[in-house]
């Protein structure tokens, strides 16, 4: 019989350039992708070794590539199934000779001893001394056997359906009924070789359609994206497969991205990513690496890896510590690091999602690996966990409160200011500290709620009756960098001062150097509109960070807040000289000058005769709430010539 070879031909050809375009791409050698390369793999030998036997005159050579044939293209649709079952996640329902186990590797156990005991049964096919090729009479067990794989696919496929987009699901589930088709075509016209040629075929719509692997993973970085991230979690919490992450992040990294520029970052993060793939090939982990952006990591692998996994986190914990070499620099990472368990310590896909995009802000520990079964039952976890939901409630059920901390005079010795201080009394957890719950609103965006709540209050508590009897100037208020960014600011603050009768001058806005730095742009326009309403402005945190004097310069300042930092470290010499020249240099430029957190008459002494104008500080008073506050101001105002 004569066969036209150019389909098998092209076949090899097709899944050549295939398997050379997977080599090429920076992917994961994980399960799946190994499971696709074999079944590319099996095709080409499949259709080498058909191209070999239909060349083949000699018989004990014909009917050895066809032992091959047989061996190898037989395991496709086995292949194929395994390949499902890894894509889709339900791969731990095989592990462990499962009766799903047997579902997808018994039938091939019946094709390979068929196979192999051909030689002395010739039941699948014979060979004669003319070296013709004949089909035994068991070989409709090899068709049967490739109808049932058929079935099983589309039974695994429709049963999983919720745990793959439709798109996929519909290419993955025409597949193997093609592939049979193309099968019963070849067995009717046996001269035409297109059973290799369709299955090719069907491979390129699979690598194009389902497959992907540049989809997922990023080109700078070399591991997966957030977006495979989001799809292998969903699968795996949808699936009920236990499994370990390992999340990590690098919370200096909107400096780290400022300070070293594009290259010198994405070098950095690359670093960071292969030595990842080190440390997970070192603890044995088999788990998936993702970059989530923005300095964040995660790890995901089986929960039967969870002492690697263990491993695998302390190695980090460990290597973060000592810094990182990077061209001859020393880069220093504050991190974060948490091992999380599902569905243990989570349960539905969301919670997980939630849960690494703020988990810096639910894990207080530095550069300490954190196991979260550890902690998960501790109050500050507990908060932390549910912030969103405490921020919700604050808002909703007004379970923000405002308290004021007095800020002394130096010229008329007495009390003449005060700063506001919003504080968050929760109906579950009771007092929550600002620092739990401000970057958490930062990056939620409730932030706007809760700075339109605190201008607010402090403008309808300027405008009462009582506060014109405490003799204050002005109380302070901090704008948020979300507040600073905001396109209606002023005429948002011009309003509500209006509305209670509050002049600005009553009314004084501090900024930091972050919130002037985000968006310069647009902050600086909004700072010279409110100073051309008559606000005035005072910058935070002045000595912490990266000091900037244009800013100093530029910006409408009335006073600069010396932080507490700079308080702490005044007994060293050479510090404070550095304090005294700084406070000589803003009194040349004609700036008030307010120090924080002045705690003892020592440290009063030294920044009042250096020539601070403004003290606060526990040494006069914590934050106080409204009520205590106007009590406080009444009873110092009157003795304060003593102070």
């Amino acid at each position: 019989m004569q066969y036209n070879l150019y389909f098998e031909i092209s076949a090899i050809i097709i899944m050549a350039t295939l398997a050379l375009a997977l080599r090429l791409y920076k992917v994961n050698k994980n399960r799946t992708h190994v499971l696709f390369s074999l079944l590319v793999f099996s095709i080409i030998l499949t259709a080498f070794v058909d191209v070999l036997e239909v060349n083949s005159a000699d018989r004990i050579t014909r009917y050895a590539l066809n032992f091959v044939y047989f061996l190898v293209r037989n395991v496709s649709p086995p292949l194929f199934v395994l390949y499902i079952c890894s894509f889709i996640g339900i791969w731990h329902r095989l592990q462990g000779f499962k009766p799903m186990f047997w579902l997808v590797v018994g039938p091939y156990i019946i094709d390979f001893i068929l196979i192999i005991t051909n030689p002395f049964t010739g039941a699948i096919y014979t060979v004669d001394q003319n070296a013709e090729y004949a089909r035994g009479p068991l070989m409709i067990i090899l068709y049967v056997i490739a109808f049932y794989y058929m079935f099983l696919s589309i039974g695994i496929l429709i049963y999983n359906r919720n745990l793959l987009d439709s798109r996929k699901n519909l290419i993955l589930l025409i597949f193997q009924p093609l592939n049979v088709f193309t099968v019963l075509a070849q067995f009717v016209v046996p001269q035409f070789r297109i059973e290799i040629f369709g299955t090719a075929v069907l491979i390129v719509v699979m690598a194009v359609g389902v497959h992907k692997p540049e989809e997922f993973i990023d080109r700078i970085v070399g591991i997966n994206t957030s977006t495979g991230f989001l799809q292998d979690i969903k699968r795996i919490i949808k699936s009920g497969r236990p499994a370990t992450v390992l999340v990590f992040k690098f919370t200096n990294h909107r400096i780290l991205r400022q300070t070293l520029g594009f290259e010198l970052y994405s070098d950095l993060t690359r670093k960071i990513a292969d030595k990842l793939k080190n440390m997970n090939s070192l603890t044995d982990s088999k788990a998936e690496l993702y970059y989530l952006d923005n300095g964040t990591y995660a790890a995901v692998a089986s929960y039967s890896k969870y002492n690697m996994m263990y491993n695998f986190g302390r190695m980090l914990s460990d290597y973060i510590k000592a810094p990182l070499n990077l061209l001859g620099m020393e880069v220093m990472l504050e991190s974060r690091l948490c091992i999380v368990n599902c569905p243990s310590d989570i349960r539905d896909a969301d919670s997980m999602i939630q849960f690494v995009r703020d988990f810096e802000y639910r894990i207080h520990d530095e550069d300490k690996l954190v196991i979260m079964s550890d902690v998960s039952e501790s109050k500050e976890f507990k908060i932390r966990n549910d912030m969103n939901a405490i921020i919700a409630r604050g808002i909703s059920g007004h379970n923000f409160q405002m308290y004021y901390q007095p800020i002394y005079s130096v010229k008329e010795k007495k009390f003449t200011s005060a700063e506001a201080l919003i504080r968050l009394i929760d109906e579950e957890y009771g007092f929550v500290s600002p620092a739990m719950f401000i970057p958490v609103a930062e990056q939620t965006g409730a932030i706007h709620h809760i700075g339109d709540y605190v201008i607010d209050a402090v403008c309808k508590f300027v405008s009462s009756d009582i506060f014109k009897t405490l003799d204050l100037n002005y109380v302070e208020v901090n704008l948020s960098v979300a507040q600073c960014i905001e396109a209606d600011l002023p005429n948002k603050f011009d309003s509500i001062l209006k509305k209670y009768g509050v002049k600005p001058s009553q009314v004084n806005l501090e900024i930091t150097e972050t919130a002037v730095d985000y968006d310069p742009a647009v902050t600086d326009r909004n700072i010279s509109m409110l100073s051309s309403l008559g606000f005035n402005f005072s910058l935070d945190d002045y000595g912490t960070g990266y000091s900037n004097i244009r800013r100093v310069v530029t910006l409408p300042l009335r006073i600069v807040k010396l932080d507490k930092c700079l308080v702490d470290d005044m007994d060293n010499e050479a510090m404070w000289t550095v304090i005294r020249n700084t406070v000589n240099m803003l009194k040349r430029m004609d700036k008030k000058i307010l120090v924080e957190g002045v705690e003892d008459e020592r440290a009063l002494e030294k920044f009042t005769e250096v020539g601070c104008d403004y003290i606060q500080g526990f040494i006069f008073s914590k934050p106080l709430p409204e009520r205590e506050f106007i009590r406080f101001i009444r009873r110092a105002n009157e003795g304060t010539e003593n102070v």
